[in-house]
């Protein structure tokens, strides 16, 4: 989730969407499904305070 957050804040070359869908997928494969819930659920949040659209890079 760090690293996803770091991406979303600093990285605008990088859309949000790609960094969170990176993040869950890491999360369902070292976790479990909920997990990835979870996690998307927190990096969707973050995504809402940052002000760029989220499947662009600008």
């Amino acid at each position: 989730m760090r690293l996803a957050i770091y991406e979303m804040l600093y990285r605008e070359d990088i859309p949000p969407v790609v960094s969170i869908n990176e993040a869950v997928d890491i999360a369902k494969k070292f976790s479990t499904q909920d997990s990835g819930k979870f996690v998307n659920g927190i990096l969707d949040k973050v995504r809402g305070e940052i002000l760029r659209p989220a499947r662009m890079a600008p």
